[in-house]
């Protein structure tokens, strides 16, 4: 492989997990180099994608070690998705700023490290990636995204913001159960978020009209089904935002923002964390 572009197209195109989180060679340039491109990532029998919805375990049952393993899945398969969403977003994007297009080349491999940590926790408590089922949420709202805008929209300010609440959430959660291993990956998980985020935010930072607000614009982009629901775990933690440069009003109004998605029952929610953020189902 010779180039970015030829890198994303072997991601997207080889069954194997390996081949998905094989490094990318050095070097590679960014020449322009256009593909026919997937509509669905090839996959493997056992990492195939699921139309059926998958329940994560809560967060009072992770004292046991096979719920934690079965929670750390449901993230894998989140970071999978994203590995091929964000070289699907290479191949497609390929006349935008070359610095964003550095940025989402490093956030794929970042998204590559996380899957591996993942893996490896997980066959440490008894459970190989791919033994439950993976759910293809993500890969549903791919048509919704064909704009860079919109795909920073998507997946940087919403997929990615909303794991800034379940990363440090679930952190603590495993501390408590005095699980270290799988809050240290969490830790890594929320260190790296913020930098995607915020990669999301520089976009709505220089929206075309300054007049509007950033969450305005924010809200211009999502296409539904697709919500700024989405962009917040159901323990929401406004401070992280705050620190990314969202204004106030976006903070706020994030928080309040309800719609049919805003169903899932309260928590434990551990003591060290209960005054940094509110429950918003």
């Amino acid at each position: 492989m010779y180039t970015l572009n030829e890198y994303c197209f072997y991601i997207l195109n080889s069954p194997n997990l390996e081949d998905k989180l094989t490094p990318p060679p050095e070097n590679l340039k960014d020449l322009p180099h256009f593909f026919e491109i997937r509509e669905l990532p090839a996959r493997e029998k056992k990492i195939q994608l699921t139309n059926e919805k998958t329940k994560i375990p809560r967060l009072e049952h992770l004292n046991q070690a096979i719920n934690r393993a079965i929670s750390l899945h449901h993230f894998a398969n989140h970071e999978l998705m994203a590995i091929e969403i964000f070289a699907l977003a290479l191949l497609k994007f390929q006349n935008i700023n070359p610095e964003h297009r550095q940025n989402m080349f490093r956030t794929l491999q970042d998204e590559q490290k996380h899957l591996q940590m993942y893996i490896k926790r997980m066959q440490e408590l008894g459970l190989d990636f791919g033994e439950r089922k993976l759910n293809s949420i993500f890969w549903k709202f791919v048509p919704k995204m064909n704009t860079f805008e919109k795909f920073s929209a998507v997946m940087s300010i919403s997929f990615e913001g909303a794991n800034l609440d379940y990363a440090l959430v679930y952190k603590n959660t495993f501390l408590k159960f005095g699980d270290e291993k799988s809050a240290t990956i969490m830790n890594t998980i929320y260190h790296d978020e913020r930098k995607h985020v915020r990669r999301g935010v520089k976009i709505l930072e220089n929206r075309p009209n300054q007049e509007s607000s950033d969450w305005e614009y924010y809200c211009s982009l999502l296409e539904y089904p697709m919500t700024p629901r989405r962009a917040k775990g159901y323990f929401y933690i406004p401070r992280t935002r705050k620190r990314l440069g969202l204004s106030e009003e976006f903070i706020q109004k994030l928080g309040e923002y309800k719609d049919e998605f805003s169903n899932r029952k309260k928590e434990a929610i551990p003591e060290e964390i209960l005054n940094w953020g509110v429950f918003t189902g």
